[in-house]
This record gives structure tokens, C-alpha cells and sequence, in this order.
């Protein structure tokens, strides 16, 4: 279903994994702007941001594996 075109170096894997990542922490920026007293960086964005970095690390992992074996 995926090309692992996208994970053939680790700089795409590391470039992609930091642009998800402060993607989540854009979003959860925004979710304490409406829920909370304003924009911040709060523990949970820091949290969610590094999981989504360590899943997109993941299964950039598995990707390449996954590859390597065909």
C-alpha cells in the first residue's frame, strides 16, 4: 500500500519524524488555547509530540525492515 521511497535515507526518516512531530505540538498548542488559560507549551504537548516522533521512527523501522528482506 506505502512506498518506502520516503524512508530510503535516515535524513528523510529524521526530517519527516521533526515534521510530525511539531505538527503535534502545533496541535496541541491549539487545544490548550481553547480548553486552557492561553498558548502553551504544556507536559502533554511534549509528550504527544515525542510520541509521535518515536511512532514515526517506528514504523519507519518496520518500512525498512520490511524492504530489506525483498
Amino acid at each position: 500500500m506505502f512506498g518506502g521511497q520516503a524512508f530510503r535515507t535516515w535524513t528523510h526518516v529524521i526530517a519527516g519524524a521533526c515534521s510530525i512531530s511539531v505538527l503535534f505540538l502545533g496541535v496541541m498548542v491549539m487545544a490548550e488555547t481553547v480548553v486552557g488559560d492561553g498558548a502553551r507549551v504544556t507536559r502533554a504537548g511534549l509528550l504527544m509530540s515525542a510520541a509521535a516522533f518515536l511512532g514515526y521512527l517506528g514504523v519507519a523501522w518496520l518500512i525498512r525492515r520490511d524492504e530489506a528482506r525483498s
